[in-house]
């Protein structure tokens, strides 16, 4: 059974247990956890990595479409480590736009894979796909990277 003081808040010990020698404890109407994102040097250094992992693949695919073999292995990755590190720093914003690179590069796999396309048949829609992600994800990346950190009201993002 939890007592009241004389403003009404609740005391934390029980009634039995009460010291009356010792200053009142009242539970605390904070929460344990605080909401707001943490800022992280890394997440922004990542963000920007991936910025140029999606220009420069675009433009290694323009020119090679095989490099896509090795540029989205190197994309998920780097998708990866800002979808980790913004995960413990509670930055919901940005885990969503790491693990748009992996779900990203496993779509390409799999339109690979269940249509059977090879490098000439495959060429075309991939490099749409491609060109219809940076479209999205290169304004993104440069707000999370550059513009949301300096902007006021973080913590509701």
């Amino acid at each position: 059974m939890k007592t009241c003081d004389t403003r009404g808040t609740a005391l934390a010990a029980e009634s039995h247990e009460l010291n009356p020698y010792a200053t009142p404890a009242t539970v605390s109407d904070a929460p344990l956890i605080d909401g707001a994102r943490l800022r992280s040097p890394w997440l922004r250094r990542f963000v920007v990595l991936q910025a140029i992992v999606i220009v420069t693949s675009l433009a290694v695919e323009a020119y090679q479409h095989e490099s896509i073999v090795g540029s989205g292995p190197l994309f998920s990755l780097v998708g990866l480590a800002i979808a980790v590190i913004a995960f413990r720093k509670r930055d919901y914003v940005a885990v969503l736009f790491g693990g748009s690179a992996i779900v990203f590069a496993s779509l390409i796999v799999f339109l690979i894979n269940y249509n059977s396309w090879g490098p000439p048949q495959g060429d075309y829609p991939i490099t749409l796909l491609s060109y219809t992600y940076a479209a999205f994800a290169l304004p993104i990346s440069y707000w999370l990277a550059f513009v949301r950190p300096r902007s006021a009201g973080n913590h509701l993002l």
